[in-house]
This record gives structure tokens, sequence and C-alpha cells, in this order.
């Protein structure tokens, strides 16, 4: 049975001498594998989706549960991506979120639009793009289960003001007067811009802030889901 798929390649692995098997995050089906027959050769026609972040329609071929290549048309590579390390490391991050949150066959549109526009953010804006990471990981947690609020105290719903304190098994930011054993203090500045690039304003802050802000999300991601991701880790050393 042949099926036809909008994705967005988000890891590969090599396979026997030519091949290759592709994750691919698609609009229909989620996150699914794909084996690329001859795709490592250099004559091979379709080797572009064997690259992060490609964008492409694919006609799969669907039997014994499992999904072959046959063609595939391109519909945008990013390029700009991969020129930038911080955009390249920025994207990179994403991905592989994609792949360690997102389950395999359940379909997740809302999180596919999400990634679309902010590979074509990262790619094609001004946006510095730090920023546009920060802003898509608000938004993938929330569709993944993982929301948290940073626009005032989970706990007592009042704005904060003094200090500030992660609370990961709540899933909220809370208020000196709301702290309880076990939530984490962390600065109210990187708060203060968290609060304001998750909320979609137009801020300019220091490398020093979008550091820490990346910080926190790799803290919070590791500490709800267990997932280390090494792009992260990479871009808060640049």
């Amino acid at each position: 049975m042949e099926v036809n798929v909008k994705g967005i390649t988000v890891r590969t692995v090599d396979y026997k001498d030519s091949d290759k098997i592709i994750t691919v995050f698609t609009l229909e089906s989620g996150k699914i594998s794909v084996s690329a027959h001859g795709i490592r050769k250099a004559t091979a026609k379709m080797k572009a989706i064997a690259e992060p972040f490609c964008f492409a329609e694919s006609v799969l071929i669907f039997k014994s549960g499992r999904y072959t290549l046959k063609e595939i048309n391109v519909i945008d590579t990013f390029y700009p991506i991969r020129t930038d390390i911080v955009k390249y490391y920025a994207g990179m991050t994403a991905l592989e979120f994609t792949n360690a949150v997102m389950q395999e066959n359940l379909e997740a549109k809302e999180y596919f639009v999400l990634l679309v526009e902010f590979l074509k953010k990262l790619a094609y804006s001004t946006e510095k793009p730090k920023n546009a990471l920060i802003e898509f990981l608000a938004g993938a947690l929330k569709d993944s289960g993982y929301s948290i609020d940073f626009s005032r105290c989970g706990r007592c719903g009042n704005e904060i003001s003094g200090r500030v304190y992660l609370s990961v098994s709540d899933g909220c930011n809370c208020c000196e007067n709301c702290k309880t054993a076990g939530d984490r203090e962390y600065s109210v500045d990187t708060y203060n811009y968290l609060k304001a690039v998750v909320g979609g304003q137009g801020v300019e802050y220091s490398d020093d802030f979008s550091g820490n802000a990346l910080k926190f999300f790799a803290y919070y991601i590791n500490s709800v889901t267990g997932v280390e991701l090494r792009s992260l880790e990479t871009l808060i050393n640049i």
C-alpha cells in the first residue's frame, strides 16, 4: 500500500552498506521510521531527505508494519540554518526534543505546525535564534503535556515580583510566599526574561540572559522527561 505524508527529518541512522533508517515527524501520522534503500550512494536521487530539517512530501510503501521510501518532493530544506552555528544547534535541539518526546504513530498536528513555523522563523526571520528556541520549547512542552506557566504564581495566581521558585512536580513557577520543600530558586531576572520572550514581547537582553534561560529549560526538560538534549548543552556553551 502506498501512502503520502508531509514530514520533517528529525534523525537518521546508517543501516547496512548504503541504507538509512530515517525518523520522520509527519503531519498525518506523527513520528514514523522509514527505510531508505541506497540513500547513501553518491548517485542517490532522494538523498535530501537524509539530512536533518528536510521538509518533504514523501510517497511511502507500507507493508508488514514498515515504511519504505519510494519518492520525495522537497518542500524546504531551511538551508540558512546550516550556515549559522547558533541557528544550527537551536534547530537540532528542536529535532532532538521532537524525537525524544513524540510517540511513534501518534498524530500531533498542532505540534507539527509549531515545529514547521519554528524552523521557518529560525531560517528566514531576524529574530535571535535563542529567543526563537525558547518560544518553541515553551510551546513544545505545552503540546507534549509538560506545560509550564510564566505569567504568574502557579499556586496563588498573583504576579511574581520578588524571589521566584520552580516547582518541577507542579510544573509551575511560584512566589516566595508559596514555595514548598523541593522547589528550586532561580534568578528573577531570568524569570522576567522568560516571561517576556514566551509572552511574545520583543526584548533585547544580553546573551547571559538567554544562556541562563536555556539552562532553565535544560534542567526542566531533564527533570520531567529524563531526556538530556546534547544539542542544547552545546548551544548553551557557544
